[in-house]
């Protein structure tokens, strides 16, 4: 994958675009954000990038490259970060002479940099009337306080999924053992509550993966909503899209060459054994019970045998 030649008249910057609002969406590994992602970049309007790996590398290091005023220096970052782009399947990854194109316009510190990078992709597409760009690390759910202070009115969609079917596919797909996994969850669920509380109503969703595939017409219709634009039926056709195709390259996420399909809901059960799914249900079954993934009575009869 190569960098991108120079900008057609399409792609050019937009200057208003340094000020469209950002949306993250999170949760913990395989809770379905990189569906979600697909689904919302398939929107005229919306343009979501691979997950951004990139963005910490700036916080952490951004001043060890001095003044990025300095074009040198700014050169250095870019090449360091073009791995990163790459490995994140950018469908293409900027120019230096771009960077720097946007840096003269709208500074060199690190909002205006991940805003650059988070809509590269929006102007590669022609996406000319912007209304949210965003990331999809699922991670990014631990650092919602950082994402607010860079971006104010930023928005957050934080996707839950069944732990059972979320370590099930964890692993398969990426090797985790349970202690990770149930860690992962339950972390990021706990994150994820106190950005709610954190944000606010207007700044935050909520949504299980089982709701999104069982019901993704219904489901995108709502965040449309939530993002102040209207809900297009292409979205469900995200399946077609050179994202989809760039992602699937890696072997977990395949999947997402095919149009949504219900059957990974409750799959854990071809996947966990017997001992492994006892123990999901005995580190959570309180807040499993609360999101409907265990009744009363499974509660019951577990938790009335841990006390206090």
């Amino acid at each position: 994958m190569g960098t991108s030649p120079a900008p057609t008249q399409r792609q050019k910057i937009r200057g208003d675009w340094v000020d469209v609002p950002p949306v993250f969406i999170v949760g913990c590994a395989r809770s379905g954000t990189t569906l979600l992602r697909l689904m919302l970049s398939a929107h005229s309007r919306i343009s979501i990038s691979s997950e951004g790996a990139y963005i910490y590398r700036l916080r952490s290091r951004l001043a060890s490259y001095g003044d990025l005023s300095d074009p040198r220096h700014l050169k250095t970052l870019h090449q360091d970060l073009l791995p990163l782009l790459e490995t994140e399947r950018f469908l293409s990854v900027p120019s230096f002479d771009q960077l720097l194109d946007w840096v003269e316009q709208f500074g060199p510190d690190v909002r205006s940099i991940i805003t650059f990078y988070g809509t590269w992709q929006a102007r590669m597409e022609g996406k000319e009337r912007l209304a949210s760009w965003g990331d999809n690390a699922p991670y990014h759910v631990y650092h919602i306080p950082f994402f607010n202070h860079l971006f104010p009115t930023s928005k957050v969609i934080f996707m839950i999924r069944d732990p059972r079917d979320a370590y099930a596919s964890s692993k398969a797909a990426l090797g985790y053992d349970l202690h990770t996994a149930v860690g992962q969850w339950e972390k990021a669920l706990l994150d994820g509550a106190l950005a709610e509380s954190y944000l606010g109503p207007a700044r935050f969703r909520q949504l299980k993966y089982e709701d999104l595939v069982t019901a993704p017409r219904e489901r995108l219709q709502a965040l449309c909503a939530f993002l102040g634009v209207e809900y297009e039926e292409g979205m469900l056709s995200y399946h077609r899209s050179d994202a989809a195709k760039a992602v699937a390259r890696l072997n977990h996420h395949k999947n997402l060459l095919s149009p949504v399909f219900t059957t990974s809901v409750r799959r854990y059960r071809q996947v966990l054994t017997r001992e492994e799914i006892v123990a999901v249900h005995n580190r959570l079954y309180s807040p499993m019970t609360c999101l409907g993934y265990l009744s009363y009575d499974e509660y019951d009869e577990i938790s009335r045998d841990k006390g206090g």
